[in-house]
């Protein structure tokens, strides 16, 4: 059974989604102003709300200090990226080498990533990105 915790930021509530044994993160959803919403999506596929997974309580303490301006080390190790394709794998890891703070266009992007003609394919790809602020 699939497992998430609400973490309360300066910006709402934000949501680990994880899997406990062995832990991997499923996703992280953007804070929301309102609990409930935040929740919803979780409980009406019946995960079970945990609060008190060591690691998820880990990743829940860099999301708290990234919405306080701090920068974070993505936990790689506990991401499983298996489920995106080689490209999207790139892509991911071109966006998660972007400095913190900076920004890069789709196009650039693509370049980092070894698709220098794939720009659109950058914007569907993090479109789909299940892991907003870690990437």
């Amino acid at each position: 059974m699939s497992h998430y915790r609400i973490v309360e930021t300066v910006f709402g509530y934000a949501v680990v989604a994880f899997e406990p044994d062995p832990f991997r993160l499923l996703e992280i959803r953007q804070p929301q102003a309102d609990l409930k919403a935040a929740s919803q999506p979780f409980d009406e596929r019946l995960w079970q709300i945990d609060r008190e997974h060591p690691r998820a309580s880990a990743v829940a303490r860099d999301l708290i200090s990234y919405f306080n301006g701090k920068a974070i080390d993505i936990p790689w190790q506990w991401m499983d990226l298996s489920r995106f394709t080689s490209s999207q794998q790139a892509v991911y890891r071109a966006v998660a080498g972007i400095p913190y703070g900076e920004t890069a266009s789709y196009g650039q992007v693509a370049r980092m990533a070894g698709l220098p003609r794939a720009a659109r394919f950058v914007g569907t790809t993090m479109a789909n990105n299940p892991y907003p602020v870690l990437i």
